[in-house]
């Protein structure tokens, strides 16, 4: 697609920058990257999930869920907070029981899993270097690991630094890097990009697209999402997992439309004389007279309910109109390489706008998530 050509070339010009505002690396930065190593090919049902709930107490997280995860299918998890989204990967990844139903992990099937926790478990007496050098598998012998620190922000001397001195932050990108290069056909991975700048994430969007395995990713980065993800599966409280085939943005537009949809039509004015109205005696008047009056006050409070919701929807989705806008003009300057050479301060703006923007956008496409949820359950009631 033109546009996703257009977001490398964004993406591209963004690295020229932060290559100016950084260090130089070792290696050439234009060539810093990973593959995974290249897993056994896994049977064609990767994983089955058969009835399964989670409840933790008196919380019922998850109830009666049921899914079937082929090889190849490369998933996006998304829903707000809460939702059961980080208990649903723990669950896939078997680091935890679930209350009821099965888990059935398919033929051949070698599974890695990350989560920001897993930094917890690194050997804070190890080096940045020792320690992916201990995780790295046999798979991984001809990769240049200081390359790949390179790609995870662990650059010159600070591969040398102790675990025990790194920030969370450095934690969760190390422990992230060494999972990345285990020789697994399932990767699931619970907010990967959380401590990632650009060039970062560019680096595991491209290995994550070479990549021959399954693989499911929670995360709110629908920029990192989107050129790498064909199945998007929903979580919202207290109802069934769905699934939707196509990218992030897919799921959006179909959100809409079923938003659109669902949303109930204005009720029709009932302020006329009803059929057969003057034919009955006095008392079958007065019924008539009193349920015309509680329909009219019905309607009012469907409408007092409805119109905010209404309101709030378009301010939102006008917001982001706005913001898309305010980007699309952005990429037309950062695809520009005379930008960057003769604007060199306004580019450095450019770019920083450019990544809050991104974080805006994904926080008001959140809001809107919750807005049509709401908007649809009022339209099924």
């Amino acid at each position: 697609r033109a546009k996703a050509t257009k977001a490398r070339m964004v993406q591209s010009r963004i690295k020229q920058l932060e290559k100016m505002e950084r260090i130089e690396l070792e290696t050439d930065e234009s060539g810093i990257g990973f593959r995974f190593p290249q897993p056994e090919r896994s049977g064609h049902t990767v994983l089955r999930l058969e009835g399964i709930g989670k409840r933790y107490g008196d919380n019922e997280v998850l109830r009666d869920l049921n899914l079937e995860i082929d090889r190849g299918d490369r998933i996006a998890i998304v829903g707000v907070n809460g939702a059961g989204k980080s208990t649903f990967s723990r669950l896939v990844a078997g680091t935890e029981p679930p209350s009821a139903g099965a888990r059935k992990l398919g033929h051949k099937v070698e599974l890695a899993y990350f989560s920001q926790n897993h930094a917890d478990e690194l050997d804070p007496k190890k080096t940045v270097l020792e320690t992916i050098e201990k995780g790295a598998s046999t798979a991984a012998a001809s990769m240049n690991l200081r390359t790949l620190l390179g790609a995870f922000l662990f650059r010159g001397d600070d591969v040398f630094k102790s675990v025990g001195v790194l920030s969370g932050g450095e934690r969760s990108r190390l422990a992230l890097a060494r999972m990345l290069i285990q020789p697994a056909n399932l990767l699931v991975l619970d907010e990967p990009t959380n401590h990632l700048d650009m060039q970062s994430q560019e680096v595991m969007q491209r290995a994550l697209a070479d990549y021959t395995g399954t693989y499911l990713i929670v995360s709110h980065n629908r920029a990192f999402l989107d050129p790498i993800v064909t199945k998007v599966l929903e979580f919202i409280p207290r109802r069934p997992m769905r699934v939707y085939h196509g990218n992030v943005s897919d799921y959006l537009e179909k959100k809409a439309a079923e938003a659109e949809a669902n949303a109930p039509a204005p009720a029709a004015r009932a302020d006329g004389p009803a059929a057969g109205a003057g034919t009955g005696d006095a008392a079958g008047g007065l019924n008539r007279r009193e349920q015309r009056r509680l329909e009219a006050q019905q309607r009012q409070k469907r409408a007092e309910t409805l119109k905010p919701l209404q309101q709030k929807l378009a301010a939102v989705e006008a917001r982001i109109a706005a913001m898309e806008s305010e980007k699309n003009t952005l990429t037309e300057k950062l695809v520009d390489p005379e930008f960057f050479k003769s604007a060199a301060d306004e580019a450095r703006a450019a770019t920083e706008r450019f990544h809050a923007l991104e974080g805006e956008l994904e926080s008001a496409y959140s809001e809107w998530s919750a807005v049509t949820e709401e908007l649809e359950g009022f339209g099924n009631r």
